[in-house]
């Protein structure tokens, strides 16, 4: 019986084939026209009140961009295709509560130093850089992945809050992380490099935040 799994290839355990995968965020985008636009800015919003110390107001526009993401992606677009999708959707509910809790006490605060810096990344890998590559690389300009809606570039720039914020509440963390490592996996079997790359990169820029705050390791900084 393990012998027969030398048969399969990762691609059989992949539940969407990459053409539909790829087409789901083209469908996305016609489905929630023209609103994406709002929740980008309610993400830059988010950042834009972590950075003046609005921890509560930071949570809640947060919130609300996991909230539409599970919606209108997990819940209408992936679930048909995926029966895990609608927990992957309830997962997404899960963090859009922590995150709007963690604000509320005040866990979205403005920090610094390398890992606010390793945030900024993130934030920019989520707004910029994962968005405008797919079309330069072959994807339709029709599949742009738009943070606050797109869970992928909305789950980066979470990380990056996460790092950006003072101290770090890694349990918002958790369910990001995860959701990257599917879409990468999903990616890689599709045969595009930065879209796999993503949880692997993003995963070490984590791991370099940690060994540089001094939060992590339960202490407060001088």
């Amino acid at each position: 019986m393990l012998g027969a799994l030398d048969t399969y290839a990762l691609r059989d355990f992949v539940p969407v084939t990459p053409e539909v995968w790829s087409g789901l965020f083209e469908r996305l985008n016609g489905q929630v026209w023209p609103w994406q636009g709002l929740f980008l800015l309610l993400m830059l919003f988010a950042l834009w009140r972590l950075h003046r110390g609005g921890s509560a107001t930071a949570g809640l526009a947060l919130a609300a961009c996991w909230c539409w993401s599970a919606v209108q992606f997990q819940f209408l677009l992936h679930a048909p295709l995926n029966w895990a999708a609608s927990l992957m959707g309830w997962a997404f509910m899960v963090q859009a509560v922590l995150v709007f809790l963690v604000g509320l006490g005040g866990g979205w605060r403005f920090s610094g130093g390398l890992r606010a810096k390793l945030g900024v990344v993130l934030v920019l890998a989520g707004i910029v850089v994962l968005p405008v590559t797919g079309p330069l690389t072959g994807r339709s300009w029709a599949a742009f992945e738009v943070a606050g809606t797109a869970p992928t570039p909305t789950a980066l720039v979470t990380l990056g809050m996460l790092l950006l914020a003072r101290p770090i509440s890694w349990v918002t963390g958790v369910i990001p992380v995860l959701w990257l490592v599917y879409s990468s996996v999903i990616w890689w079997v599709s045969g595009w490099l930065p879209g796999a790359v993503v949880a692997p990169l993003a995963i070490g820029t984590l791991g370099v935040a940690m060994g540089a705050s001094p939060w992590s390791r339960g202490r407060e900084p001088s």
